[in-house]
Parts: structure tokens; C-alpha cells; sequence
């Protein structure tokens, strides 16, 4: 009986080898692919995290990385800028993003975009943590992941997880297809035809990003960040959301210039838009010169 136990014990030994070895070299060419794509989020997300060296950062979703034009800020701040901005990811990965940020470099100033649905109640934000998984190099990470799900430094025990879902994607974008933007800049080409419409998120807040805001700021002034946040135009009748509401109060509290181009009446064109809530090319330099002005006064 002894032996028929050592010999399961034996293989099951074997076995757990085995899949440490394959997990542990797969993960090796999976994270060789990731840290050398030639587009798409990833290659933009390692430049944001572990190259540029901008004197202005902004951060955002993708209402930052289609709206703010580096090339035409740096020629009116004299200053160097990158966009940082990431579609689909709002502020907690925003507050992750800052945190990893700046365990590599200070920049001096930070614009954030402020969405009108930044804390907004749901789920989906906080998955988007997921995108800054293969950055275990820095010494906020495991910090940061923990927004996610308390397990996920356990499960980032395999050197395969952190890349499980994007295999496909890192396959197509090893080929360089020539799009790459050096300042993180998306421009986007169309117009939007649509008529202007009412906008209004009535979901209520979740308090835990409204913390994030919080911790955002007062890293910030902390390191002697010069931090301002910014709401980008709409074409929509824009509602003063609970989102909104709460970052004017913060704002004030701390102390933070804050401006929303919400119902501006210089962005009521729609020859200005790609969607309602996204400007194409044309509006993004329009507005990229006016924030641009604008922060000379307050940075």
C-alpha cells in the first residue's frame, strides 16, 4: 500500500512540475509579446508607465486620449506633455494608473478628465485593473491590483494569467502597421449627424471612487503635483450629474481649479464631433488650444 501511494504521490509531483514549467515558459513568451506590440492600448500603456518622462501628463478615458492634442498644448505651455488616456478605463483605473505612475517619475502638472459618470455605481470599472496586470515590476502593483479583487495577486502566481485574455490581440499587433501616435494622441476623423440631445446619468455614487478621487488629489499635493481637472465638451444638453456635483465639492475642498466645457456654446457644432461624446480631429485641436490657454493662467 505504501509503494501504490508513493507512486500517485511520485506523479502528482510530476505533474506539478510539469505545468510550473509550462505555466512559467509560456508566460515568458506571452509577456515577450505584450512588451512588444506595435499598437493598440498595450504599447501605449507601457510608454504611459515606464518611458515618457512628460512635464504634463492628462489622464483620462478615451474622452482624454481623442481630445488632447500634446503637439498643440506643448507649442502653447512650452512644456513637454503626454496623453495618457486609456478607452474604456475611468477612475479607478485612473487612480491605479497615477499610482504606478509614479513610482518611476514625478511630472510636474496632471490634467484629469473628468467624465460625468466617473463614480458612477458599477462593477466593469473596477475589472478594468486587469489592463495593468502585466506591470508587476513596480512597486505600487500589488497595492493597485487589490482594486480589482483581493485574489489577485494569487492568481498572478501563473505567469500566464495576467495575459489570458488578449492572446489574440497581442498576435495581430507584433506587425507594425504604422499607427503609432508619439504623444498618446488619438485623433478621430468623421462627423457626428446627429441632433443635440438631453445627457443625464442618474446612477448613484459609489463612495469608494469618490475615495479614489480623493486619493488622487492628495497624492498629488503630496508630491507637489500641480493637479487640474477638466470636463471636455459634449454634444449634448449635459445634466450637472452626481458625478459632476461631487468633483465641484472636492474641487473646492482641496482647493483644485476645475473646468467643465459642458454646454459650452463654443462646442454647439457638430462638425466638432466624432460621436456626441467624442470630438473628432478638428474639435480636439480647437479645444486642445483652448485648454491650453487656459492652463497657462492656472499651472
Amino acid at each position: 500500500m505504501d509503494k501504490v501511494w508513493k507512486k500517485y504521490i511520485a506523479k502528482a509531483l510530476l505533474l506539478f512540475v510539469l505545468l510550473f514549467v509550462a505555466d512559467r515558459g509560456i508566460g515568458y513568451g506571452l509577456k515577450w509579446m505584450y512588451f512588444h506590440q506595435k499598437g493598440e492600448d498595450y504599447f501605449y500603456t507601457t510608454k504611459a508607465l515606464d518611458v515618457q518622462t512628460a512635464d504634463l501628463v492628462v489622464l483620462g478615458s478615451s474622452r482624454a486620449r481623442n481630445h488632447y492634442n500634446p503637439d498643440v498644448m506643448e507649442d502653447s505651455l512650452h512644456m513637454s506633455c503626454y496623453n495618457a488616456g486609456r478607452s474604456g478605463c475611468f477612475l479607478v483605473y485612473q487612480r491605479a494608473q497615477l499610482d504606478l505612475m509614479l513610482d518611476r517619475y514625478t511630472p510636474k502638472a496632471i490634467v484629469l478628465e473628468v467624465t460625468p459618470y466617473d463614480m458612477a455605481v458599477g462593477q466593469s470599472d473596477y475589472d478594468r485593473i486587469s489592463g495593468l496586470l502585466p506591470y508587476s515590476h513596480h512597486a505600487s502593483w500589488n497595492e493597485v491590483i487589490a482594486l480589482k479583487s483581493p485574489w489577485e495577486s494569487l492568481k498572478c502566481l501563473s505567469a500566464i494569467y495576467p495575459y489570458n485574455s488578449i492572446f489574440l490581440k497581442m498576435v495581430k499587433n507584433l506587425k507594425d502597421r504604422g499607427e503609432f501616435k508619439v504623444n498618446g494622441f488619438q485623433p478621430l476623423e468623421g462627423q457626428w449627424k446627429q441632433p443635440m440631445a438631453d445627457y443625464d446619468i442618474p446612477t448613484p455614487l459609489d463612495e469608494c471612487k469618490v475615495d479614489m478621487m480623493r486619493h488622487i488629489i492628495e497624492v498629488c499635493q503630496a508630491k507637489d503635483i500641480k493637479l487640474v481637472m477638466v470636463t471636455s465638451p459634449m454634444y449634448a444638453h449635459a445634466a450637472r450629474t452626481a458625478t459632476l456635483q461631487r468633483t465641484e465639492e472636492l474641487c473646492r475642498e482641496y482647493g483644485i481649479q476645475y473646468r467643465s466645457f459642458l454646454n459650452s456654446t463654443g462646442y454647439q457644432d457638430n462638425a466638432l464631433f466624432h460621436t456626441s461624446d467624442h470630438l473628432n480631429a478638428t474639435g480636439a485641436d480647437k479645444f486642445s488650444r483652448e485648454i491650453a490657454h487656459w492652463l497657462k493662467g492656472v499651472l
